[in-house]
């Protein structure tokens, strides 16, 4: 909870209320929570979350926020703002709920119905079946009985399966990252170069992140988002001019036994991206594309031709030049070269 003050508290009950639009705050206007979400989904909301526009009202005394809120300077807000009539008190009590929003933070997402429960929901049914199959007997069709059991167990085996060829890869894992970075808009609209923020996938083991100076190399000119407006890039100002690290989330992460060379890939390989990162330019928000198990990485190298012709990494192969020369090979695949050779990865 907030710190008391000796004056007159909020009531946090009304600027809940104020926050999802229970109670007018303007005609026509959107509900803070419209805009300021509690939870993330699959889409970008450029806007700040509920959670981080809290903490920075919460940092504010009343006339402030009240400025912030009513008068607001900046495209982005001057636009959803412009319809919010609220009064000091109705202020009072919102910007209350919001300093207590920001130190218990949002209330975990309600669970939906998932695979579990219809795992559990089956070995319910089942069990049920085998009961009434062996003692009670009420229905009198023992292929009732039969047909759940069999449809049950086979659907549980199944579920089993996938969890466990599943175990250890994220396929579509897209979390939160500290800043609402686009991908879409940086090397899709803007067309900026992969390896001008990723530079080291040219020559490393890893891509590499870009610092906050490297992003203030635009962003010194650039501070209004053509989405975001400037929140989020006051989020790499500030990282930059007070020598913080932005803490992204890793998303594309092999298990420790696996050795992986970016500089293998894209310099010697000369492969795209795209290829295991999937069509980046048009990701507003960036996931793992591909499960990247071991079977993956084996029939792309199975498929994917290497180009031998101009790249000296490939001239101490000499039988394969020889017969691509001759005609006996019409091409040369990577696993040819040993690229599926276990201690390639495992070593």
């Amino acid at each position: 909870m907030y710190a008391k003050s000796n004056g007159p508290e909020p009531d946090v009950k009304v600027g809940e209320r104020l926050f999802y639009g229970l109670i007018s705050t303007g005609e026509g206007s959107n509900s803070c929570v419209s805009c300021h979400t509690m939870h993330t989904a699959d889409t970008m909301n450029w806007n700040p979350s509920a959670v981080e526009m809290a903490k920075v009202a919460a940092e504010m005394d009343l006339a402030t926020f009240k400025e912030h809120l009513l008068t607001p300077s900046g495209a982005m807000r001057e636009k959803v703002h412009v319809k919010y009539q609220l009064d000091d008190e109705q202020l009072f009590h919102l910007q209350g709920y919001l300093k207590e929003l920001s130190e218990t933070g949002a209330k975990d997402k309600p669970m939906s119905i998932n695979q579990l429960l219809i795992f559990l929901l089956l070995g319910g049914l089942m069990t049920i079946a085998l009961v009434d199959l062996i003692f009670t007997k009420k229905i009198p069709y023992k292929a009732i009985h039969v047909l759940i059991i069999i449809f049950g167990v086979s659907f549980q085996l199944k579920i089993v399966a996938h969890e466990m060829i599943d175990l250890g890869r994220s396929e579509g894992y897209m979390p939160d990252q500290p800043i609402k970075f686009s991908h879409k808009v940086h090397a899709g609209d803007n067309k900026i170069d992969c390896l001008y923020c990723h530079s080291n996938a040219d020559e490393g083991k890893s891509a590499g992140l870009p610092s906050a100076g490297l992003c203030m190399n635009c962003h010194q000119v650039v501070r209004n988002g053509s989405h975001s407006g400037q929140f989020e890039i006051g989020k790499v100002v500030d990282a930059y001019e007070n020598n913080k690290d932005i803490e992204w989330v890793r998303i594309h992460n092999l298990p420790d036994h696996v050795f992986f060379s970016h500089a293998q890939h894209v310099n010697v390989g000369q492969r795209d991206c795209q290829e295991c990162h999937g069509d980046v330019e048009n990701m507003h928000i960036l996931k793992q594309e591909n499960d990247l198990s071991m079977s993956w990485c084996l029939d792309c190298h199975k498929e994917t031709n290497v180009n031998f012709k101009g790249n000296d990494y490939y001239k101490t192969f000499e039988a394969l030049h020889k017969d691509l020369a001759e005609g006996v090979r019409d091409s040369i695949k990577a696993a040819d070269i040993g690229a599926n050779d276990c201690m390639k990865c495992h070593h």
